[in-house]
């Protein structure tokens, strides 16, 4: 039999190019991405080109591991979908509360047997942990987008334009004379 044996699953995916990420490489991964979000290198909630170069080399040098910036945007795709379902059904819930020892989402029973009478697939997270929940929503937790206050460009024109009839319009004359009356310059 010619030809090397495969020792492992990680091995046959980084030949083909492919990256296998454990939970291990998960948390470096986010750690990487709060580093960076507490240094400022985000811009209007995206992560800055320097911060994806600064995200790659800590991970190649933590990990061991040959990263790019596409790796990490679509690891990062992937976590972020996984941590938005369970975000998404617990965020404006009363009685639960997620714990950062145990990792799950904990409530009274009766309030778990509500919430599933409700929406079965939340039976799922009675026992599913939710790894790095926490960091998740220092993250993205404000850049969720829900609609509550969303505004149509009509929408919103027409309240840029109501505030601005609103604003006294005063001439130069009158400014000239509210200028002098108050004594600033004179």
């Amino acid at each position: 039999m010619g030809g090397k044996k495969k020792n492992s699953n990680i091995q046959n995916a980084s030949e083909e190019g492919k990256l296998v990420w454990t939970p291990i490489m998960d948390e470096a991964l986010m750690d990487a991405f709060l580093h960076q979000h507490n240094l400022g290198n985000r811009v209007n909630g995206s992560f800055t080109t320097k911060a994806y170069e600064n995200i790659v080399n800590e991970l190649k040098e933590k990990l061991g591991k040959e990263v790019d910036k596409d790796k990490v945007k679509n690891r990062m795709k992937t976590l972020k979908a996984n941590l938005s379902k369970s975000h998404d059904l617990f965020k404006n819930l009363s009685g639960f509360s997620w714990s950062p020892v145990t990792k799950l989402w904990s409530a009274e029973p009766e309030v778990w047997d509500a919430l599933i009478k409700v929406n079965n697939d939340a039976k799922e997270w009675m026992t599913k942990p939710v790894l790095h929940y926490d960091t998740f929503v220092i993250l993205f937790g404000n850049d969720r987008a829900t609609g509550e206050k969303s505004e149509t460009a009509k929408e919103l024109k027409k309240k840029q334009s109501s505030q601005h009839d609103n604003e006294p319009h005063n001439t130069i004359e009158e400014i000239d004379h509210m200028v002098s009356e108050s004594g600033i310059f004179g």
